[in-house]
């Protein structure tokens, strides 16, 4: 009889820890912010302090908002108590965060939220890159110079197979990356067009307009790779041949007859525009005069220089090879 009554005690006890067990713990929604005011794209960090099973955090903006999630609005869940965002568009949007408990097998479900608003412009006038974008079928991308000036390097001509199609520097198309899609681009007054083929054959005035309203000119210049329009040793006419991959560097092919001294030979050259220079390391040289050693290894260095800037220069290269026959 004892024992029946300790069996009894010992169930009724189990059963009340059992019940005391399935109770949920009371969440405590409790975060802290890094500030409340961001521009587009930068980092939002929120610390969760509260006490939670779970935790999800509503960032407010396109689908995650929580005043909507009845509407398939939803959102992400925290890990490790750290959530970090970055809006892609400005506005003002109410950050809610929800943390929720639950017994073991999830018979209840515990809720508790708070809340912060937070305004986000979006003042972004950064051109991160430039490209040509249909140069036959390459992309060039243009190189970021100082005082906010752009210098796009463009090939005369490419190798495509057998052939070697000119490319035309005043019909080309542009192409800008900039982290904000409200940012506002013109060329030259009026508003970009990436369908539309520009003359780079001169300067062209870019001024970008960000969300907010602030303005950036930059200036957009564009030169050719320098290389030999004709180049003769000795008599023998070289071709020039390109590269596919590379439309900074060329080899210029001579054929001579066995046997001939090129160990102090004079070339003549002409190159494709007034503005550029011809060297050997540093040193210039002239069509007609400059006596070279042939019997060494010869790079040429061909140096292209905007006419209307100066410090715009495009470099190139173009290796020397004798044939003898």
């Amino acid at each position: 009889m004892k024992l029946i009554k300790l069996l009894q005690a010992t169930g009724i006890a189990l059963f009340v820890i059992s019940c005391e067990k399935e109770v949920a713990e009371t969440p405590v929604a409790s975060i802290t912010i890094n500030k409340t005011e961001f521009t587009i794209n930068e980092t939002m960090e929120i610390n969760f302090t509260g006490v939670a099973d779970q935790v999800t955090v509503f960032p407010g903006d396109n689908m995650q908002n929580y005043d909507l999630r009845e509407q398939s609005n939803t959102g992400l869940v925290v890990n490790k108590k750290l959530f970090t965002y970055a809006y892609a568009v400005p506005g003002v949007f109410k950050v809610v965060c929800v943390a929720s408990t639950h017994t073991e097998n999830a018979a209840e479900l515990k809720y508790d939220t708070c809340s912060v608003t937070v305004t986000v412009t979006d003042d972004v006038t950064e051109i991160n890159r430039i490209s040509c974008p249909q140069v036959r079928y390459d992309e060039v991308f243009a190189e970021k110079m100082a005082d906010d000036n752009w210098l796009m390097i463009l090939p005369r001509r490419i190798k495509l197979g057998t052939s070697t199609p000119a490319i035309n520097i005043a019909r080309q198309r542009l192409r800008f990356y900039i982290p904000s899609d409200s940012t506002k681009v013109s060329i030259d007054g009026k508003s970009y067009s990436n369908t539309q083929n520009y003359d780079l054959s001169v300067p062209l005035d870019i001024l970008v307009k960000s969300n907010a309203g602030t303005e950036r000119p930059y200036k957009l210049y564009t030169v050719n790779y320098a290389e030999f329009a004709s180049f003769k040793l000795l008599g023998a006419t070289g071709t020039l041949v390109r590269n596919e991959y590379d439309y900074s560097t060329f080899v210029m092919e001579v054929t001579l007859p066995t046997g001939t001294d090129v160990s102090n030979a004079v070339p003549e050259f002409t190159t494709t525009a007034p503005t550029e220079k011809v060297y050997i390391g540093d040193k210039e040289q002239t069509s007609g005069t400059s006596a070279v050693d042939f019997t060494k290894d010869v790079i040429y260095r061909l140096v292209s220089t905007s006419a209307d800037n100066p410090a715009m220069q495009a470099e190139s290269t173009v290796s020397v090879k004798i044939r003898h026959q």
